[in-house]
């Protein structure tokens, strides 16, 4: 506990970057306890800083502060007095203090930062891991963690895992990685999984019956996940767990997988999702995690979605009395650049692409990109975003009209991690310490953590935030990224809008973007042109618009309205033929100003 008894702090190594005489003579030399002659909470055994937890109060700042890199060695502030851990994972590594409650009548929602616990307390409610109470060293058997949960919302469950009672279906993070483990023909995957007799109607709603055909490994992203949400709902569980459903989809896809999941899930259901438009329109009810990533994760009370999200949003849990963020995130639309009356950086006439004599074909209208500009591409999945982007960049040879003569620098929206260290990779393309680079991109992307792992190593987060510095880090013209805010959490989306905002207007180049996070790309596009036609038969691409009329075209397109929160200003969802809903058509407006 701390010096003054009203706070709690936990000590959080990295034992492979750590120089253990280095610490002798820093962190065990000054820790206040060994000055005295007492025993002390900090010390070196077989090469590694070991801590006694128990011990840490707020003086061990200074010895912390001695050692004289940054990160290896940090002391972390616990938000409020939370008990013992529910698990740990070895000592001085990541703690959780608390589960989610699953409900047979809800569908519950899991909103926070990566590394805060999310995927851990699905892990431990659906039977992947046994909670140790935080004796990692001494695990305590199933009797005694049923009687630590005796008289909680939790004791139901914990007893029915206890007793091999529960049958979890869950739907993974990483549906890129089904490939490697499944193979053949996505019929014969899903008669498999099903045993609930609803597959027809689940292929009909989530479009995966003309998928039947193809084999696995020939599946994009987005069929992927479909195939997969498809799956985990044909079948039979006690416990449904969707981690992270939303990405690879487009719009109009989230909202219709939003539904099946609500219309077909009939027991316990935990929603993993960082889109909040999507999170909003699939839950009952949300459970904020919220602590130090890597470091600690805890769990607010359960709230209503608007409830939840807002005070996420605003950073303060108000049944907790709790400030899990020094500030708030706001999403400031007003400072519009009238970028059209800048000079234009590029610009393409009208292109055409087809891919055989049956095959999709793409038009796409004549247009320009102007100095500073942030340009949004809308669209659905299957309309030619990517083939646009690719033709921008020279990539693609299209069949009618020139590709613009310019340097473009592209992040496509399949990441491939070589082997070879973050520092290596960043440096073939910029000096990682140009104060340019430092204050663009590095700082703001938190890249400085990362430099000295490899790629192969990273999280889909930590790849993507790479992605996206590589890319802005190449001496260019244009900058196209292809959904860079797949894997990434809130926090890191409005960091990434913010970023991409400022490298704009700062560098006075400009960027496109192609995503399908609706509030990402309100909150940085100035314009934005929309694709619409028929998925994988025709598309069509407008001009540049401004954004406002992009929106209110695209969503016209995906037969969808939003409206706009009163406190924060996000966008949500309308429940089809609400009153709502109904008014904005009739105005027009499916995107509410």
């Amino acid at each position: 506990m701390s010096d003054d008894g009203s706070q709690d702090w936990i000590v959080v190594v990295d034992q492979e970057k750590l120089d253990p005489e280095i610490a002798r003579q820093t962190v065990v030399k000054y820790d206040p306890l060994n000055r005295s002659g007492k025993e002390g909470g900090f010390r070196v055994e077989d090469g590694q800083l070991t801590i006694n937890q128990d011990k840490v109060m707020g003086a061990h700042r200074t010895a912390v502060k001695r050692y004289p890199e940054d990160g290896v060695v940090r002391m972390v502030r616990l938000e409020h007095e939370s008990g013992d851990p529910v698990h740990q994972f070895g000592d001085n590594s990541f703690r959780l203090y608390d589960l989610p409650r699953p409900d047979n009548d809800a569908v519950v929602g899991m909103l926070g930062r990566n590394g805060t616990g999310k995927s851990v307390s699905m892990q431990i409610l659906s039977g992947g891991i046994r909670p140790n109470l935080g004796r990692f060293d001494d695990p305590p058997a199933w009797p005694e963690i049923r009687r630590e949960f005796r008289g909680t919302g939790l004791q139901d469950h914990i007893d029915k895992l206890a007793e091999d009672n529960v049958d979890a279906a869950v739907k993974p993070q990483h549906v890129e990685r089904i490939p490697e483990q499944f193979s053949g023909q996505v019929e014969d995957l899903l008669k498999r999984a099903e045993d609930r007799g609803n597959l027809s109607t689940l292929a009909e709603r989530l479009e995966v019956g003309k998928l039947f055909d193809r084999d696995i490994s020939e599946l994009s992203g987005g069929e992927l996940q479909r195939v997969a949400i498809c799956s985990t709902l044909a079948k039979q569980a006690d416990l449904y767990v969707f981690d992270e459903p939303g990405s690879f989809l487009d719009v109009r896809q989230r909202l219709r997988t939003s539904r099946t999941i609500r219309d077909e899930v009939d027991a316990a259901c935990f929603v993993v999702e960082h889109d909040l438009a999507a999170l909003d329109a699939v839950a009952d009810r949300i459970h904020v995690l919220h602590g130090d990533p890597g470091a600690y994760g805890d769990v607010s009370n359960a709230m209503n979605p608007r409830d939840g999200i807002n005070q996420y949003l605003d950073g303060y849990l108000e049944s907790h009395n709790l400030r899990i963020r020094s500030d708030s995130i706001e999403f400031d639309r007003s400072k519009r650049s009238r970028v059209e009356q800048n000079r234009s950086v590029t610009s393409w006439p009208e292109m055409t692409r087809e891919f055989g004599e049956d095959g999709f074909r793409l038009e796409v209208d004549e247009g320009a990109i102007h100095e500073e500009e942030v340009m949004g591409i809308l669209g659905e999945n299957g309309l030619g975003k990517t083939v646009f982007t690719k033709m921008l960049a020279g990539a693609v040879e299209p069949d009618e009209g020139e590709p613009p003569e310019a340097d473009i620098s592209y992040k496509p929206q399949r990441i491939e991690a070589e082997n070879e260290s973050v520092q290596a990779a960043v440096s073939k393309h910029v000096n990682p310490d140009k104060k340019s680079f430092q204050t663009r991109v590095a700082e703001p992307l938190n890249l400085d953590p990362l430099m000295d792992r490899n790629l192969t190593e990273l999280s889909g987060g930590e790849l993507q935030r790479v992605a996206i510095a590589i890319c802005l880090a190449r001496d260019a013209e244009l900058y196209l990224l292809d959904e860079p805010s797949a894997y990434l959490d809130v926090e890191s989306r409005v960091e990434l809008g913010k970023t991409l905002k400022r490298f704009a207007r700062k560098s006075g180049k400009p960027v496109a973007v192609v995503d399908h996070d609706l509030l990402l790309v309100d909150y940085l596009s100035d314009r934005a042109a929309v694709f619409t036609g028929k998925p994988g038969v025709q598309g069509h691409g407008s001009s540049p618009q401004v954004i406002d009329r992009a929106m209110d075209s695209f969503l016209e397109e995906a037969d969808a309205t939003f409206r706009r929160d009163p406190d924060t200003g996000r966008p949500r969802a309308n429940k089809p033929g609400s009153q709502k809903d109904r008014s904005q058509r009739e105005a027009g407006e499916y995107y509410e100003n």
